[in-house]
């Protein structure tokens, strides 16, 4: 896909103060791992498992959604609700251990998140993953010392598509949310960035559900997580006409 331009002169897109990144499908490729922590709950429970391909059509919503989805085989239905917890309570348990043994960073995120932090831009990771998940693969995969906050699916209240977590990251950074960017690869990430009123691009790989990202409400796409500088490139080159 061709790095676009999403609102070309009209673009909300700043100088991006403050990056604020997804985790799962932005950033890293965590579906290897969860669809075999998935798989060994569903041996434990006597069930059939889904294969990774069909699992990774569910990611992008948290864990909870995910185990929904794969108990009901369906991106709609809930679960019942003892079924849901005591498969819950085992893949907690299976997806501890198995976290960052087979996710790997996306190509060119070292680099990128290396090239920000040498701009002074502040960062910080939102996700939808709870905090004992998150930070041990942050670790594992080198990156945890890129973001001055992170912001996890059991920190607060409520997760992405609610604008809850993106307002509290700017608050910790101390900037406003209009000078914010966002990065997402979901409808959960531009959801929550037009809610908080910030300006989001996103990444045309990932996990978006089958939705088509580019006709939704964004600023921006890129196939290569580097090139959001020329986003960044053009917001300057606009301000000084």
């Amino acid at each position: 896909m061709i790095d676009q331009f999403a609102r070309a002169t009209n673009s909300r897109l700043n100088h991006g103060k403050a990056l604020l990144f997804d985790l799962d499908g932005t950033l890293v490729d965590s579906a290897p791992d969860l669809a075999e922590a998935l798989k060994q709950t569903f041996l434990t429970l006597k069930l059939k498992p889904h294969d990774e391909k069909q699992v990774r059509q569910w990611i992008g919503n948290g864990v909870d959604k995910l185990l929904h989805c794969a108990l009901t085989n369906s991106m709609n239905d809930m679960a019942s609700g003892d079924d849901f917890w005591r498969a819950r309570n085992i893949f907690f348990s299976d997806y501890e251990k198995q976290s960052g043994c087979h996710s790997t960073l996306y190509p060119g995120v070292k680099q990128a998140l290396s090239s920000f932090a040498k701009q002074k831009r502040l960062m910080a990771c939102i996700t939808n993953k709870n905090r004992r998940f998150t930070l041990p693969l942050l670790e594992k995969l080198g990156i945890r010392d890129y973001f001055s906050v992170i912001v996890c699916g059991d920190d607060l209240s409520n997760k992405k598509p609610h604008p809850e977590p993106l307002l509290f990251a700017a608050n910790q950074l101390n900037i406003k949310a209009k000078d914010c960017v966002m990065i997402g690869d979901s409808v959960s990430d531009i959801g929550a960035a037009n809610a908080a009123k910030m300006p989001i691009v996103c990444v045309d790989y990932g996990y978006s559900q089958g939705m088509n990202l580019a006709a939704m409400e964004i600023d921006g796409m890129v196939s290569d997580i580097r090139k959001i500088n020329h986003y960044f490139d053009d917001a300057l080159a606009r301000q000084c006409r």
